[in-house]
């Protein structure tokens, strides 16, 4: 690892005066895809700024509306065992889409704001559950933006600190499916559902995410219409550049474990407890 300067500020406001003050600064959550990244030398960062010792950006707490506020740097663990997360939302499917990271250790150590950014399983739920980000930088400015918007290029900039996780309230019933990449144990293809049903069982409304491959986790419109479709109707839904090809496996395989993958979400959402 090249040498680089290194701060643990004891308020946001500190940190965000060290990132404005030292271009090319990064903040660090739990900080375990960043270090990976800096001993391979895959970025070079001239200041470290550490945020383990903000209490304000940790904690899983109940919004004015019924939704769910998380901080940023709530480890995985945290939010895998934390009730309000596991009971009260989607059907526990964000718990279920943090559970899926393979090592205790990652989850230990692993943040909320750093599994955004990653752009994987716990990012797809997010995307499904139309959950927002709550970001400020120097000067008090601050802003939100949709997790589904972030991952499509709208940020964080580089003085910019992820501060919450906010997920509305909601009636939809959720569910995470995915398969593992044999060697890794990480998502080979992830599908995280949101969905309404009406009476009888159909599917109404419904928000479908994936994550998998080179390309972060994002909302596929073609899944969510096939999802509503009644049973038996139409052709298997088109997936077109939705997935690229790498080492691992080809698009057109994630592509097919997706469309299947899909259907066991909704068909868990369906048979989950809704209270």
């Amino acid at each position: 690892m090249e040498l680089l300067d290194y701060t643990a500020p004891a308020t946001l406001d500190e940190a965000l005066e060290a990132l404005r003050a030292t271009p090319g600064a990064r903040p660090m959550g739990g900080g375990h895809r960043l270090i990976l990244d800096m001993k391979r030398r895959a970025r070079r960062i001239p200041l470290l700024v550490d945020l383990g010792r903000l209490d304000e950006l940790r904690g899983v707490r109940r919004g004015p509306d019924g939704g769910l506020e998380i901080g940023s740097t709530t480890t995985i663990a945290d939010l895998v065992a934390d009730p309000l997360v596991r009971g009260s939302h989607a059907g526990g499917l964000l718990a279920d889409a943090a559970a899926a990271m393979p090592d205790a250790q990652v989850r230990n150590r692993a943040t909320v704001g750093g599994a955004v950014v990653a752009g994987a399983d716990v990012a797809a739920a997010l995307i499904a559950m139309e959950a927002g980000l709550h970001l400020r930088s120097g000067g008090a400015r601050s802003r939100r933006v949709s997790v589904e918007r972030l991952l499509a290029g709208e940020g964080p900039a580089g003085d910019e600190v992820i501060v919450a996780v906010e997920i509305p309230a909601t009636t939809a019933q959720g569910a995470y499916e995915r398969l593992a990449e044999p060697a890794a144990l990480s998502s080979l293809c992830g599908v995280a559902v949101g969905v309404t049903f009406r009476p009888g069982g159909a599917v109404g409304a419904c928000r479908v995410a994936v994550c998998g491959g080179p390309g972060p986790a994002r909302r596929v419109p073609a899944l969510e219409d096939a999802a509503a479709a009644a049973p038996g109707n139409g052709a298997e839904p088109r997936l077109d550049g939705v997935f690229e090809s790498d080492d691992v496996a080809s698009g057109e395989y994630r592509a097919h474990l997706a469309r299947v993958l899909t259907r066991r979400a909704v068909t868990r959402a369906r048979d989950r407890d809704p209270g």
